[in-house]
């Protein structure tokens, strides 16, 4: 929830320093994202109650048409850009047009076909995004279920 993972080295669309949490719209999209070059590992993949905030939906082309960006930016490759040619991925510079205005952006899955994932630069703070995992059994938030001695 922190975003310090993403701040560490930066992301597809955050500098380094910069705390974001991605989130995936489905499971399969979460799947694929948490493996990407890294392959099959253990983890734990929790589902997210988000409401509120601003969001920029590039997935919509309509929107990336008025941004005057171009979808195969978007999937590009950021590492590459960044680690071994040492410029700015297309991705950052639209983050950077779009972090004045917006919460966050909604974008498509460079690791699932047809998946889209939430990308928050800010949440949980007045007039931006609420973001609470979904935990109805507090196995997340504490090391036994409630009653269970």
């Amino acid at each position: 929830m922190s975003g310090a993972g993403a701040a560490r080295h930066g992301g597809r669309w955050n500098r380094p320093g910069q705390a974001t949490l991605y989130l995936s719209e489905s499971i399969e999209t979460a799947f694929a994202e948490y493996q990407q070059e890294l392959g099959a590992r253990p983890g734990t993949f929790v589902a997210y109650d988000v409401t509120g905030g601003a969001v920029a939906d590039v997935c919509d082309p309509r929107v990336l048409a008025e941004l005057g960006a171009q979808a195969a930016d978007l999937l590009g490759p950021w590492k590459e850009a960044t680690f071994v040619k040492k410029v700015d991925p297309p991705t950052w510079t639209l983050t950077d047009r779009l972090q004045g205005r917006f919460d966050g952006v909604r974008v498509p899955s460079s690791q699932y076909r047809g998946g889209a994932n939430l990308v928050l630069w800010r949440r949980n703070d007045d007039g931006e995004p609420a973001v609470e995992p979904l935990d109805p059994e507090f196995e997340l938030t504490s090391p036994a279920k409630p009653g269970s001695g």
